[in-house]
């Protein structure tokens, strides 16, 4: 759907309505070519200085109106209807871009696919969320426009894709072939109630189920939809295909059981994620894409008392709490001088549980925010100066080494039987007067079966099987109906 400019992969543009996929130019296939290993990890590194090592970065995106704001440089000048004051200064690393309602990613896109590429590379986590009032043109810029069921124009979705697979071209890892031991790329499509936060598969169905509840992972601090697999994907054609499958669920109207009656929660936040997971000698390097659509808040105003109103949406809310929260000092200080750990509330809504390692974690949060008119302008300006300043642990990259870790498991498992004097650790019972020893072994014992199911490629790609036995039914109950 997008064709590529002489300049090279770091400013790709799409051309709505072009039948082209993505390419890189024959002389920067020809250098990737000849390029090692280690130049291939220097190459992403330098692109990352020059786009800011920032964990959090805003980019808002403003309409047409040289009356109303100014940019100079990444310095965002926004000026007060009828007044002669001194205009407000917002300075961000992102920047402010003019965009047209009616076009496509365009220098959106140029700025966000080195920033996936540099997260495939790296494994590393990126999530990339869009906010502003409905009718922004948001969603047609994360998920493109249809015209009679056809993809009129890319959205950002569709060329990030197109850009996933051609870094990993880059990297000499496809085709990708069945049961491949070296690459699993895999996507999940989910849709969460505005109304209800209740969640649904898109891959599956525009329904949503009562049963996909967020579990918080075996290792590491994060969380996954527990009941919605993730879909392995070996060519770019399956993965669009699969990725328009998501948009047109996500669009329709989602309904759910409650009790005897059957209810309809007519809008639904959109939450696509791409996951690449690589082998690296004995390690997993592990890449996960969020790309996130909040519906965005929708006003009302009541006859009677002309008071503006706004739907209630909980996982808005959670979203903006939570940035408020990593915005601030993270130390909170009581009025008798002691403090204490800011509390973030990751666990307000289900999208933030999925999210934590962008939010304030070791992954990276962009923000793209739209606005039109002077108050909606200043409250986005305001909204990703605060992003911005998130506090985190800094990006780092998610490598999981099975063997290194087993062996270190091991060695102290075989220091505190020594110890303790048994034999056969498995068959141990713990007991009210347990030692701590004998509960440090009881710790490992568990932390050693996680270790040993944690990132089993054989159980997600059977949870994959599963999935296409879920769609099908799901098919067979949109025909009957």
């Amino acid at each position: 759907h997008v064709a590529a400019p002489k300049q090279g992969a770091g400013t790709l543009r799409p051309h709505p309505g072009s039948s082209q996929s993505l390419q890189l130019p024959s002389k920067d296939l020809e250098d990737s070519k000849a390029e090692d290993d280690s130049t291939k990890l220097e190459r992403p590194a330098k692109e990352h200085q020059e786009l800011g090592g920032e964990a959090a970065l805003s980019f808002v995106l403003l309409p047409a109106a040289p009356a109303l704001w100014k940019l100079e440089g990444k310095r965002v000048l926004l000026f007060r209807p009828g007044s002669t004051l001194e205009p407000r200064s917002y300075d961000l690393h992102g920047g402010a871009m003019e965009v047209s309602p009616t076009g496509g990613p365009f220098t959106v896109v140029d700025r966000l696919l080195p920033m996936m590429r540099h997260a495939v590379l790296q494994a590393q986590s990126l999530c990339i969320w869009l906010h502003g009032r409905r009718g922004s043109g948001k969603s047609r810029l994360m998920w493109g426009s249809l015209q009679d069921t056809r993809l009129e124009h890319p959205g950002v979705a569709q060329v990030l894709a197109d850009g996933l697979f051609h870094t990993l071209k880059e990297l000499e890892l496809l085709p990708i072939r069945e049961g491949d031991d070296k690459v699993l790329v895999t996507l999940q499509f989910l849709k969460f109630g505005v109304e209800t936060e209740l969640c649904g598969d898109c891959l599956v169905g525009p329904d949503f189920d009562p049963h996909l509840k967020p579990r918080e992972a075996l290792l590491g601090n994060g969380f996954f939809m527990d009941g919605a697999p993730e879909r392995e994907v070996r060519q770019l054609s399956e993965l669009q295909l699969a990725l328009q499958r998501g948009v047109d669920r996500l669009r329709q109207v989602g309904t759910f059981q409650s009790g005897t009656c059957r209810k309809e929660d007519a809008m639904a936040h959109g939450l696509c994620t791409f996951r690449i997971r690589r082998r690296v000698g004995s390690e997993v390097h592990t890449s996960t894409i969020h790309l996130l659509d909040l519906v965005g808040a929708q006003m009302s105003a009541d006859a009677k008392t002309k008071k503006r109103t706004s739907q209630e949406d909980r996982t808005l809310k959670a979203m903006l709490r939570v940035v408020d929260a990593l915005a601030e000092d993270p130390e909170y200080k009581f009025r008798d001088g002691h403090t204490a750990p800011r509390h973030i509330p990751h666990r307000d809504s289900k999208v933030t549980r999925l999210l934590r390692p962008c939010l304030g974690g070791s992954g990276r949060s962009v923000l793209l925010s739209f606005a039109e008119g002077h108050d909606a302008i200043l409250a986005e300006l305001e909204l990703a100066t605060r992003h911005e300043g998130m506090t985190s642990d800094g990006v780092q990259s998610c490598i999981f080494d099975r063997e290194s870790k087993m062996k270190e498991i091991e060695d102290e498992v075989a220091a505190l039987c020594r110890k303790l004097g048994i034999v056969q650790p498995q068959d141990m019972q713990l007991t009210m007067d347990a030692s701590n020893e004998e509960v440090r072994l009881a710790e490992l014992l568990q932390l050693r079966r996680r270790v040993l199911n944690f990132e089993d490629w054989r159980q997600i790609r059977q949870g994959g099987l599963s999935f296409h036995k879920k769609r099908n039914e799901g098919d067979k109950q949109t025909a009957a109906g």
